[in-house]
């Protein structure tokens, strides 16, 4: 269980949660519950087979155990501790197995949640779950071009950007930039609705969800802003953006994410104001995203930043490839003058940069980046 504390339940399930309802505030509750000890002890099994790089047959022997214990619940008696352990049980999918297998284990999940009316409000440990969910649900919408199993109308009370900030809830706040995100999938996802709809309707949506997100940075409460910035030097491609909450880092994700993401559907009607100007360029998005991962070793964060840094190396594809061949190098000001480019020598080093992290995130946490780092690869003309 020391390893579930440690890192499988703060991996996951409380990136948006200060309270720690999944390791502090409500684990000596969830401990009364055969169910969860199973499921933590799998997950918590599973990462560090990950990390030590084998299979042990435990791992798959403590997660069937957890699904006998489940079956034997009593399905018309749902209670927070259940859930728990299906968020907990999602999360070990993602680790084990592919996007449609997984999927299937969150439809579960989904139905527990509407069946019990919980949402994104809910209290305690209950809210960090549907949070935990909303973050696999959207990411496996993205991954396979569908629309979250749980419609956005209905994952918050009260979703006023202004109301939510005036609170002073960060987490809250934060789980706003997930809503949008979700949104913003289900609009560029939703094929039938996008055959009911004019192109105009479907211009007007993209351009309200563009509206939105850049308001949720402009209203960000000062506990969601970065402690520290500075810009990219020659020792690194990226920016140093450093935040104290985990909160913070998540919403700011979502944020650089979701607006790449509406940049490269060509539907946003571009603001001319002078203040603008970095937002409209999904190159910067995809430095600030980039400077966000590397500069905060939060493995909450990681397990949760695969995606993002994939969508940040899409907007890195139209640039020159030349330079991505050899390991990069800082150029410094004796040398500059004999680069062919220096763009080229920078969006080279991005490149560069934006693997090795993969890397770095499969190596320390257990979650595979493989896959994704190869499909940068073979964007980018490296990899056929």
């Amino acid at each position: 269980m020391s390893a579930y504390i440690q890192e499988t339940a703060t991996t996951w399930c409380e990136t948006t949660d200060s309270d720690m309802h999944f390791s502090v505030r409500s684990v000596h509750d969830m401990m009364g519950s055969k169910p969860f000890v199973a499921a933590a002890m799998s997950l918590a099994s599973r990462q560090r087979d990950a990390v030590q790089g084998r299979r042990r047959h435990l791992t798959l022997e403590l997660y069937q155990y957890t699904i006998r214990l489940l079956l034997g619940q009593d399905p018309t008696k749902p209670d927070a501790s259940i859930l728990a352990t299906c968020t907990i049980l999602c999360a070990y999918e993602m680790m084990a197995s592919s996007v449609s297998e997984w999927r299937r284990h969150l439809r579960g999940c989904a139905e527990l949640l509407r069946m019990c009316k919980w949402n994104g409000n809910s209290e305690g440990i209950v809210k960090s779950c549907f949070w935990a969910f909303a973050r696999i649900d959207v990411w496996a919408a993205f991954i396979l071009n569908q629309t979250t199993l749980i419609p956005t109308d209905s994952w918050v009370n009260q979703d006023s950007l202004v109301l939510v900030a005036a609170a002073g809830e960060t987490d809250d706040y934060c789980n706003l930039a997930i809503l949008i995100f979700a949104r913003i999938i289900n609009v560029l996802n939703d094929k039938g609705g996008a055959r009911r709809q004019s192109q105009t309707k479907l211009r007007d949506n993209v351009q309200n969800l563009w509206d939105e997100l850049q308001l949720w940075r402009r209203w960000r409460l000062p506990s969601v802003k970065p402690l520290m910035r500075i810009d990219q030097s020659d020792k690194s491609p990226f920016p140093t953006i450093m935040f104290a909450l985990s909160s913070s880092i998540c919403g700011n994700t979502f944020y650089h994410a979701g607006s790449i993401l509406l940049l490269q559907s060509g539907l946003v009607n571009p603001d001319p104001s002078p203040e603008m100007a970095k937002a409209l360029s999904p190159h910067w998005h995809a430095g600030e995203l980039g400077g966000i991962s590397i500069s905060n070793p939060s493995h909450a964060n990681w397990v949760n930043h695969l995606q993002p840094l994939y969508i940040a190396g899409t907007a890195l594809d139209a640039v020159p490839k030349k330079a991505l061949s050899g390991q990069w190098r800082p150029v410094d000001a004796g040398t500059a003058e004999e680069a062919d480019d220096p763009t080229d020598m920078d969006f080279a080093a991005e490149k560069v940069a934006l693997l090795r992290h993969l890397a770095k995130i499969e190596r320390e946490t257990g979650w595979k980046t493989k896959e994704r780092a190869r499909d940068l690869r073979v964007l980018w003309g490296l990899e056929n």
